[in-house]
C-alpha cells in the first residue's frame, strides 16, 4: 500500500506541474522517445525557456545513471534540466520561469 502512495505522490506532483505551467499559458509535454531509455518526463516551454523536468517520488525518489545521464547530455548541449519530487519543488521552477531567472539542480 506504502508503493501505492508514493506512486500517487509522483502523479499528484506531475498533475501540479502540468496544471501550473498550463494555468500561464505555457507548454508541459509528456516526453516519450522509444528506444532510448531516461529520457525526462516532461519538456516545460514558456517564457522564453525550455526545461527538461524528470519528476521523482516524494523523499524516497532517486535518478537513475541513465537518467543522470540523460541530465548531463541535455546540459551539456546547453538545455536546462530540473529533478522535482514535490509541490514546492514545481512552485520554485515556475517563480524561477517567471522572473526569467533559474538554476539546474544536478
Amino acid at each position: 500500500m506504502t508503493n501505492l502512495i508514493i506512486a500517487m505522490l509522483e502523479k499528484q506532483i506531475e498533475k501540479y506541474l502540468k496544471e501550473q505551467v498550463q494555468a500561464r499559458g505555457w507548454l508541459c509535454w509528456k516526453l516519450v522517445s522509444p528506444g532510448t531509455t531516461g529520457v525526462p518526463d516532461r519538456i516545460v516551454i514558456g517564457n522564453r525557456q525550455i526545461v527538461f523536468v524528470e519528476l521523482k517520488k516524494p523523499e524516497t525518489g532517486r535518478v537513475s545513471k541513465v537518467q543522470q545521464f540523460r541530465l548531463h547530455q541535455l546540459q551539456g548541449l546547453g538545455h536546462r534540466t530540473k529533478v522535482i519530487d514535490s509541490k514546492a519543488g514545481v512552485d520554485n521552477l515556475i517563480k524561477g520561469l517567471s522572473k526569467g531567472v533559474y538554476s539546474c539542480d544536478l
